[in-house]
Formats: C-alpha cells, structure tokens, sequence
C-alpha cells in the first residue's frame, strides 16, 4: 500500500499565524525585492529575447498585486526595531549604486554586429527601460523622499545622493519649499487641479519645480546639477554613450511614475476646492511596503518629519481604486478615463460632505 502523508494537524497554520502576526511590519522588506531582481538581471545579462522579456516578470506581478485588493491599516507597533526600517533606506541606496554600475557593465556587453544580434540587444534594453525605471522610483526616489525629511545632515545628503542617481536632485529644495510649504495653492508645483491632464501637469510641475528650487536654493541647485553633470561623465567615460544614454531613460522614466503619484495623490485637491482633506487615501498593503509608508499621504503632510513607520492612516476624504503601481499605469494609459472618474468621485463626496452639514 502507498504511504500517504499526513496532513497537519488542524489550526497548525492558525498557530503560525498568530506567531507571525506581531512582525507584520517586516512586510516592508518586500521593498528590496524588486532591486535585487533588477541586480540579478544586470548581473547576469545579457540576455536572449525571450528571456529578457521573462526578467520583466517582478514588474507585472507587483502591478497584479497592487491591484489585488491586499489592504493594511495598522500603525507599526513602537516596539519594532527602528534598525530595522533604517536599515532598508541605506540597503537601498547601496543597491541603487550597484544597480547603476551593473547597468552600465551590462549595456557595454551588448552586441550589434548582425541582425539577430541588434534585436536581441534592443530588447535587452527595453527589459532595462521596464525594470530599472519602475525599480528607481520605488526603490530610489521612495527612499530620498524619506531621507530628505529627516533631521540629520547626513541622511539629507544620503537622499541627495540617491535623487542625483535619477538626475532629478533639485526635488530636494522644491519638494520642500514648493509642495509642503504651499500645498494646494497656485505656487504648488506639485496639486494638480481638477480637469488638468497628466501630461500638462508634468509639464507645468517639471518647470515650476524649477523655478521654486532655483528661487529658494540656488546654491544646492547648482551643486546638485555639478553631480549630476560629473555622474552623466563619468558614466559615459566607463561605460559609452550607450549607457549613458540608458541611464537618461531609466531617470527619465523614474521621474515620470513619481509625478503620476504626486498628480493622483493630490488630484483636486486645492485650496479652493474648500476640502479638509490635503491627499487622496490608499490602503494598499503593497504600495505601503514597496513606497516606503507615501501611501500614508495626508498624515506625512501633517507631521513631515515622522520617520514613515510612524505614520498613521487618516480616515476621510476619496479613496483610490488601486494601490499606486495601478494607478500610475491608470493616469498615464488612460488619463481621460481616470479624470472622468475622478471627477465623479469628488462630485459625489463634495455632496455626501453637505448632507452630513
């Protein structure tokens, strides 16, 4: 007779559960996952076409889940190890550089001779495109963002060091002295008003970032654009033209997922559309552990300097359909339909708000 195995007893994967419960916060450290997918690629590439396009696998299966539904309210409880979420910002600055550096080897060893191989190489670097691009903002501007709101120096500069990577270091002044010092009003580069497309918007918030960094940080500007200038020569000395080019697109893509964020999170929500709330709420589990707590908008707005385990989910004002992933590919895709849509939302909470009055 065959031996059958034993199932386990009954309430064993209960019993697990409430063991493991406690440490749901360690969720946030799905975060380096998709740089070290990204490493592994660069690492190991290049690739044949149908492989290439099979390492783009993470991005379509982080979308899926952000899409899923997966919700996550609780606040981190006070007894989880700050070494622990402190250590996820340098170990993802550390893999941002490796990245680079790994993108450029990888770049410079791609062939060009014959046909076969010019197409190979071409998806090759729309893999690069799909990955490092999506993998920049998660895993480099999410984690400058937290850095340059905190206290110490050195941390600030770490958060500097990681916007340069996406050539995008004057964010650093503007972002605070032009979105949280103006939120919601007409010298905010970074609401978008109710109606604006998203491609107006990053035209407008592209340049009025600009011109808010120029105006109260000169000096940082022009410091940060002397790093970005000597990274730009350095990598293409290393590397060639080619990566350097590359590594414009990975920046540019990067920087264009996180102003579809800045344009949902705060789509009409202006100061004289007379609403209490200053950003549109998101539960996604996902989205909270792969942006490093931005899910919790509105309550970083209000304490801006909180490390973002610290951050409470606030109840009121619209909610988005999707975590962030989703809704980026949703504002940039499908733009009209997400402004219809959104439009209807806050129609329909302006008038739920005066029946409750």
């Amino acid at each position: 007779m065959p031996i059958l195995a034993k199932s386990p007893p009954e309430g064993v994967f209960k019993a697990l559960r409430r063991r493991f419960a406690p440490f749901w916060w360690s969720g946030f450290g799905l975060s380096l996952c998709l740089p070290i997918a990204v490493l592994a690629f660069l690492g190991s590439g290049p690739h044949s076409a149908l492989a290439a396009l099979a390492w783009t696998g993470p991005v379509w299966i982080l979308i899926a889940g952000d899409r899923c539904g997966w919700v996550e309210r609780r606040r981190v409880p006070p007894t989880a190890p700050r070494w622990f979420f402190n250590g996820l910002l340098y170990a993802l600055a550390g893999l941002q550089v490796l990245n680079l550096v790994a993108l450029g080897a990888m770049v410079s060893r791609l062939h060009w001779t014959t046909g076969s191989e010019i197409g190979v190489s071409l998806v090759n670097l729309l893999a690069i495109r799909i990955l490092m691009g999506t993998n920049s903002c998660c895993a480099a501007i999410a984690p400058a963002h937290e850095l340059i709101h905190r206290r110490r120096r050195g941390q600030r500069l770490w958060g500097r060091l990681l916007l340069v990577t996406v050539c995008y270091d004057h964010f650093f002044v503007a972002h605070r002295y032009g979105h949280h010092a103006r939120l919601g009003s007409r010298e905010d580069p970074s609401t978008a008003r109710l109606g604006e497309s998203y491609e107006r918007f990053f035209r407008r918030s592209f340049i009025r970032q600009w011109q808010v960094a120029w105006r109260r940080g000169s000096r940082a500007v022009a410091q940060g654009v002397a790093a970005e200038l000597a990274l730009l020569s350095g990598f293409g000395w290393a590397f060639g033209p080619l990566a350097l080019f590359m590594l414009l697109v990975q920046a540019l893509v990067a920087v264009r997922l996180l102003e579809a964020v800045n344009y949902f999170q705060h789509f009409g929500m202006t100061l004289d559309s007379g609403r209490p709330v200053v950003s549109w709420s998101s539960d996604s589990a996902l989205s909270l552990y792969l942006f490093l707590g931005l899910t919790r908008h509105s309550d970083h707005h209000r304490r801006p300097r909180v490390p973002y385990p610290e951050l409470n989910v606030l109840t009121g004002g619209p909610e988005l359909p999707y975590g962030y992933l989703g809704m980026a590919l949703w504002v940039k895709n499908r733009n009209s339909s997400y402004r219809h849509w959104a439009a209807e939302q806050l129609r329909r909470e302006m008038v739920e708000r005066e029946r409750t009055f």
